[in-house]
């Protein structure tokens, strides 16, 4: 259906404001992401040379295109904060029909928000930059799983990003009503030993229980097989239509504990861990983590700067930081603080000046090591000791600020002043969902902090 002639004749009065204001490469990311824009007409967009210019030739698209186009530029204003320019097409803005909006639903409606948070689902990082065709393939996939259980394999190096992508696809209306009726849980992995695999189940089943009325809770099962085959009974009776997401799996002996001929969403580095299991398998790759543009992004988001106006070795850096997100988001953080070091971090990344520490097998990111040598170096001598008594953290463990007052002995008021400061760069991650909140360090981070005790006490053996 053609573009309603009051809608075209709004975006021809606005033309001229939306042409000086908007940064088409923010909203093409949301209009890509509802379909409305293909990745081809994206990319003959970026490839105008200025920001005016791309404006421009989006602007010529969409009047060429339908309601749902509209609506979901709209939309994309509304999100990204243009709301004055987004209160120039509100009163134009086409009859939406019952399947367009449903097309257009997202992750903000609160039916959403409600089933994912209840399912353990993280937030968005604060610092958020959309990967519409990354998150669309996933999508695609899950929606595979609607008819017959089976699994959706997410894999790529570490720091690529594909725990993020994982609950970016299940932020989504359609895939919840059509696909997963019965809610998404989320159950983070790590490296786990019997015992700890054993306390995960028990925790889940736990927590899918509480849902049921009291008379389905059990005694909690004491062996790995008893908590299986609990597992297995909620999964195919009570929660037949659900998505269970496993964050981070290493092992595959932990992996064939989940294979119940269920609906499984995993992220893994081992690709081939999914051989041994039963039922359908498809996968999507996350290759290298972010292009640069996107990485752009997000040095322009953490510095406050307009992607036009990075300065010249903002690109290197990408570069230099191989696609990692997570390595990028650090780097960024640094340039927060210190916006005049552009070109001493960049130095630091080339020269590989900071101590290259890494594990043999685990982990291959040399920018990584730096880029986490570089954030600790930064922090205050003080702040810096307690970053490193942060070892006695455990993987995926979430602790409040309470417990860490303990530990350092410091007043609730001042720790969590230094959790913030920690969070702000990129060095501690915060789950908002809980009050109190509750603070947790990525398994990348907890792997440096721990190689660096280790090597001082090495250090101080060798003396």
């Amino acid at each position: 259906m053609a573009l309603e002639e009051g809608a075209r004749s709004c975006l021809l009065r606005s033309r001229h404001r939306l042409e000086q204001d908007i940064k088409p490469s923010y909203l093409m990311d949301h209009m890509v992401s509802d379909g409305v824009l293909t990745v081809d007409e994206e990319e003959r967009i970026r490839t105008q040379p200025t920001r005016k210019d791309q404006a421009v030739a989006l602007l010529e698209l969409l009047l060429r295109k339908d309601n749902r186009a509209y609506i979901s530029f709209y939309n994309a204003m509304v999100k990204e904060a243009y709301n004055d320019l987004a209160n120039l097409l509100h009163r134009d803005l086409p009859r939406v029909l019952p399947e367009a909006h449903f097309r257009l639903s997202d992750c903000c409606t609160p039916h959403v928000q409600a089933v994912l948070s209840e399912g353990g689902v993280p937030q968005r990082p604060v610092v958020f930059v959309s990967r519409p065709e990354l998150v669309n393939r996933v999508r695609e996939k899950l929606y595979r799983l609607q008819k017959e259980p089976g699994w959706v394999t997410v894999f790529g190096m570490a720091g690529s990003g594909k725990s993020v992508l994982a609950a970016e696809a299940a932020r989504h209306h359609g895939l919840l009503e059509e696909c997963f009726p019965g809610g998404i849980h989320w159950l983070s992995i790590g490296q786990l030993d019997k015992p700890d695999l054993l306390v995960k189940i028990q925790l889940l089943c736990f927590r899918l229980e509480q849902s049921l009325d009291s008379q389905s809770l059990h005694r909690t099962p004491n062996t790995l097989d008893e908590a299986k085959e609990r597992l297995r009974f909620l999964m195919l009776r009570r929660y037949p239509r659900a998505l269970l997401i496993l964050d981070d799996i290493w092992d595959s002996t932990v992996l064939k504990a989940f294979d119940l001929h269920c609906r499984i969403l995993l992220t893994t580095r081992n690709r081939s861990l999914t051989n041994s299991v039963s039922g359908a398998i498809y996968e999507v790759e996350v290759e290298s983590g972010l292009d640069e543009n996107k990485g752009m992004e997000i040095l322009a988001l953490y510095t406050n700067t307009k992607l036009h106006g990075l300065p010249e070795e903002a690109r290197s850096i990408v570069r230099e930081c191989k696609g990692s997100p997570l390595v990028v988001s650090l780097i960024g953080a640094l340039l927060k603080e210190k916006p005049n070091r552009w070109p001493y971090y960049l130095r630091q990344l080339q020269q590989k000046q900071f101590k290259r520490i890494r594990k043999s097998s685990s982990y291959d990111y040399d920018a990584l090591d730096q880029a986490m040598a570089a954030s600790i170096e930064v922090l205050p001598d003080e702040h810096r000791e307690l970053y490193k008594d942060l070892t006695v953290l455990e993987k995926d463990i979430r602790v409040p600020a309470k417990v860490l007052s303990v530990l350092w002995e410091l007043e609730p008021e001042e720790v969590e002043d230094i959790l913030e400061e920690f969070v702000n760069k990129s060095l501690l991650f915060v789950d908002s969902h809980n009050k109190p909140y509750l603070y947790y360090l990525h398994d990348l981070q907890l792997d440096f902090l721990v190689e660096c005790v280790m090597c001082k006490i090495s250090a101080a053996v060798l003396r």
